[in-house]
């Protein structure tokens, strides 16, 4: 039930983040991109994530930095970082700080459409309990993830795109919270400024 509720948390945090996209060129439009649509520069943005839910709290934070190599295709990094907090009733509190970082890459075949491949290596901690002392215990496990999908994004203004994609997670580590080929949804709104 607890893996339920925090992939749910995951889902919710990653369907409303917010992520903010500034071109180094501080004139440019955003068209038909999450990311401001500059051949051969830089794009910066990143992802916020703020959710607290009866006895669970999480903050995340997930800068992005990338590169237009061409119209179609940019690569980039993402290094994360969030802190959760478990209160529990019946047992003692948990407390997290998962960290990590990812490299992309996103092609784009067609106007509103891209693909999207992306590895990622987090390290979660993790509690057990352990019969013998009678107590839990936090140990630090490092999970690798080949997130492969899609993407659309629609315009909404000369500076503004919303966009949505759905990725899944194809190494299905087993210590990954995304089991089962479960989706993973990313929406928001990128602003170039």
């Amino acid at each position: 039930m607890k893996k339920f509720l925090l992939k749910t948390l995951f889902a919710l945090i990653c369907v409303f983040s917010l992520n903010l996209s500034v071109s180094a060129n501080q004139n440019q439009l955003i068209s038909n991109s999450p990311e401001p649509n500059n051949t051969g520069k830089w794009y910066f943005g990143g992802n916020i994530g703020l959710n607290f839910w009866s006895d669970y709290f999480l903050i995340s934070v997930e800068p992005i930095i990338g590169y237009h190599v061409s119209s179609k295709f940019s690569l980039g990094i993402k290094p994360h970082y969030s802190y959760i907090k478990e209160n529990n009733d019946n047992i003692e509190d948990f407390t997290y700080h998962n960290f990590g970082g990812s490299v992309f890459a996103r092609y784009s075949p067609v106007p509103l459409g891209y693909l999207h491949a992306e590895f990622a290596y987090n390290n979660y901690e993790q509690y057990s309990y352990n019969s013998i002392s009678q107590d839990y215990e936090s140990e630090r496990v490092w999970v690798p993830f080949l997130l492969l999908g899609a993407g659309y994004r629609q315009p909404l203004g000369p500076n503004v795109t919303a966009y949505a994609e759905v990725l899944f997670d194809v190494i299905q580590d087993k210590n990954s919270p995304f089991k089962k080929w479960e989706p993973i949804v990313h929406a928001g709104v990128a602003f170039g400024f």
